[in-house]
């Protein structure tokens, strides 16, 4: 079994994943373009210290980023080598598993998205099961207990080898400010095992829900449980609170966990509404929100790069987003945004443009009247209040930031949605 796992051509796919993925450097700072050079320099060697349980993994690197929902989250950071060897037992235990994990989980599997999760629960609220449990696993990815998770990979896994390495990473410990603490319950996010195992783990608590009948969705450790009505929503959520707790040994976020109506719902950014009777998918305000942020950093004033450049840079994020939420009924949601944008990107080319006499020549030039180019060209009011004045809107146009390679919220999401229509 775990002369499979380190067959050459198992790692050397690993090997191309991890290539692709580059990364930040673990605890040894050895970056992703050197692993190559390294494996094909010392693979035997690595290869019999494994097998003869002599390897032993080194610490994650602990790194925090910030959680939409706010605070911090931590993610530990494999040196390039032990993310190569947890791919490769990641690949090769994946099958083994995934013909039986339910067709209510979406996340990390292959040929599986968030966008089926959140169709899913669309046809749900449209069946009338419009009362949504959504719970909230407090540090799941910090909390898994492993022990249980060993137990539960010693049914499918029978080498013992592999279940030592497996644990191996599991209690590697972290490397936060030099100082390396250990590691008792948890597997950290960052990792290529990480995602199957969080399958693995949750797999008991899709079979359980199965069991007792109910509509649901989980992506990851994002789940949402549909019922008819809010009695049965207050049973159903105590119900299954209680086994995640007693049963999988995790906790519930009593919160965070809450019973929403569908527009009041969120799952994966996106949210419902209603039209001519039914439910639609609709952005959640939290991602437009999170969208302005994104956008905000990249428009700042003080933030000193050419508008080409900061075009650029929107368009990036424009086009992750829009390809995210193209499903959504948006069209609303993408024009604001633009109008956003453009406000922010009027206020950049203000300050840029510095003084009065460069203000005024530059409006002539887009072709504002001569009386509105002085007046405004020479006022003192703030850069967001000159930024939507009508002299602005009509000189620094849409038209104006197209030919400058804005893409645009609206006019990409407008092209994704005409091309899903024609596949039909």
């Amino acid at each position: 079994m775990l002369e499979e796992i380190l067959d050459r051509r198992n790692i050397e796919r690993a090997l191309e994943r991890v290539e692709a993925n580059k990364g930040a450097s673990g605890v040894d700072d050895m970056p992703w373009d050197m692993l190559r050079p390294y494996i094909n320099a010392n693979w035997q060697q690595l290869r019999k210290s494994i097998l003869e349980q002599c390897y032993k993994p080194k610490p994650v690197r602990e790194v925090e980023i910030d959680k939409s929902s706010g605070g911090k989250r931590k993610l530990g950071i494999p040196t390039v080598v032990d993310r190569m060897l947890q791919q490769a037992i990641a690949q090769w235990l994946m099958p083994k598993y995934e013909e039986s994990f339910s067709n209510r989980s979406y996340g990390f599997r292959p040929n599986r998205n968030a966008h089926q999760a959140v169709l899913q629960a669309q046809s749900y609220v449209n069946k009338g099961k419009i009362w949504v449990i959504e719970l909230d696993l407090e540090n799941f990815f910090d909390k898994v207990n492993h022990d249980r998770l060993m137990s539960i990979l010693s049914r499918k896994v029978s080498d013992k080898r592999t279940l030592r390495l497996i644990r191996l990473y599991l209690t590697s410990g972290i490397m936060a400010g030099g100082v390396t603490s250990t590691r008792s319950e948890g597997t950290p996010q960052g990792s290529p095992l990480s995602p199957l195992l969080s399958n693995v783990i949750l797999d008991e608590l899709d079979k359980e829900l199965e069991k007792r009948g109910h509509s649901f969705v989980r992506y990851a450790d994002d789940i949402s449980v549909y019922v008819s009505s809010k009695a049965s929503a207050t049973r159903v959520m105590e119900n299954i609170t209680q086994f995640i707790e007693r049963r999988l040994l995790l906790r519930v976020s009593r919160k965070k966990t809450k019973i929403s109506a569908p527009i009041e719902s969120v799952l994966l950014g996106f949210s419902f509404g209603t039209y001519k009777g039914r439910y639609i998918i609709r952005v959640a305000k939290r991602s437009i929100e999170r969208i302005k942020q994104k956008f905000k950093a990249i428009t700042l004033r003080s933030k000193s790069i050419s508008e080409s450049e900061r075009i650029t840079q929107l368009n990036t994020i424009i086009r992750g987003w829009v390809n995210y939420f193209k499903i959504a009924m948006a069209k609303g949601v993408t024009q604001h945004l633009d109008a956003n944008v453009r406000v922010r990107l009027r206020m950049c080319s203000w300050k840029q443009w510095k003084n009065i006499k460069t203000r005024r020549k530059n409006l002539l030039k887009l072709g504002a009247q001569r009386r509105d180019a002085y007046q405004w060209g020479g006022s003192s009011k703030g850069y967001c209040r000159i930024a939507q004045s009508y002299t602005l809107a009509q000189t620094l146009t849409v038209g104006y930031y197209r030919k400058q390679g804005y893409i645009g919220f609206y006019d990409l999401y407008h092209n994704q949605t005409e091309k899903q229509i024609k596949l039909f």
